[in-house]
């Protein structure tokens, strides 16, 4: 028999019940045990070898039994021999089922392409075939790819084509709305120019002198009916538009005699545009009687000028502006012009 030797230790990784002195291991063992140990602490052998290193480790564990027991060393680097063995199977299952598995889960592409590695001498031809179809193939996939650029393109420029007709169309829209307006406001400054109307804060107003109604009446004279008939032709013209027609007189006679008068003036023509065919809805008449002079009433002429009426425009969207502040200051009452 080989001579023994006694150490105090036991290796953690096969859990061995170590004795208060047990034999020191020689080389054989510990290769035994660092092969065992290397299969262990591989996660790999770990999960697809398991069978295999659980043999490698009773091997290994037997080994150790028949060292501490000091069998005959023979027997012991035998049974150490079959660990290392075992350990080396598990270690090459693992390495087997591995690529096994890589192989599985690639396509059959990739599949070539490792068995063609694996035979790289045995299939060099086979392996050329593969890179000039893998050639073929990106050449085939450049030229869909400067077709498919191609068709942008063509997309494109279709689609920028359209967007620029649509623009000229738009253009042309905007020059004939452009010219539409234009004409439009020609028209309604010749219609306001006829009609003598001036601009205010409130909108446009056309004023109807006291020389257009029969004295001291709300009759309206010829000359005031030409003026109706072309202010109703202004609202045919423009059928948003709304009037607001305020009657006015000067500060002599009777205030209450004056306020009925102006209201009848107003009403008179609101009335004549009625009857002209214009919406009584657009069309409001309210008397101010010797209310918002626009002259002094101390002289004849001043006079005249406050005995009128007014009719404000509205905007294009029939507003009209509210009349604000207070009425200006009058002249003295003198006899009636």
């Amino acid at each position: 028999m080989k001579p023994w030797k006694m150490v105090g230790i036991a290796l953690p990784a096969f859990a061995v019940a170590a004795c208060a002195m047990v034999p020191v291991r020689d080389a054989e063992l510990d290769e035994a045990h660092a092969a065992v140990v290397a299969a262990q602490n591989d996660p790999q052998v770990v999960s697809l070898a398991p069978v295999e290193l659980n043999q490698a480790v009773e091997a290994m564990r037997r080994a150790d039994a028949s060292w501490a027991n000091r069998e005959d060393l023979d027997e012991v680097h035998h049974l150490a021999y079959l660990a290392s063995t075992r350990a080396a199977i598990a270690t090459e299952t693992a390495r087997l089922k591995s690529a096994e598995a890589a192989v599985a889960a690639a396509d059959q592409e990739r599949a070539r392409i490792r068995l063609e590695a694996r035979t790289r001498e045995a299939n060099v031809a086979r392996q050329q075939a593969a890179i000039a179809q893998r050639n073929a193939q990106n050449a085939q996939a450049q030229a869909e790819a400067t077709r498919q650029d191609a068709l942008a393109a063509q997309r494109q420029a279709e689609t920028a084509a359209q967007q620029a007709q649509s623009a000229r169309e738009q253009a042309e829209v905007a020059r004939t709305q452009a010219a539409d307006a234009q004409a439009q406001a020609r028209s309604l400054q010749s219609t306001l120019s006829e009609l003598q109307a001036r601009p205010t804060d409130r909108g446009m107003v056309v004023t109807l002198g006291d020389l257009l109604f029969d004295t001291g009446r709300a009759q309206l004279n010829p000359g005031g009916v030409r003026v109706v008939d072309h202010l109703a032709d202004f609202m045919r013209q423009y059928p948003q538009r709304r009037v607001s027609i305020e009657g006015f007189t000067d500060s002599t006679g009777n205030p209450d005699f004056n306020q009925e008068l102006s209201e009848r003036r107003a009403s008179a023509v609101r009335l004549a545009l009625i009857d002209r065919g214009i919406d009584p809805g657009r069309i409001t008449a309210r008397g101010y009687g010797e209310e918002y002079p626009v002259a002094s009433n101390a002289n004849p002429a001043g006079r005249q000028m406050n005995r009128r009426v007014e009719i404000v425009i509205s905007d294009e969207h029939g507003m009209i502006g509210s009349r604000g502040g207070p009425p200006v200051a009058t002249g003295g009452r003198g006899p009636r012009g």
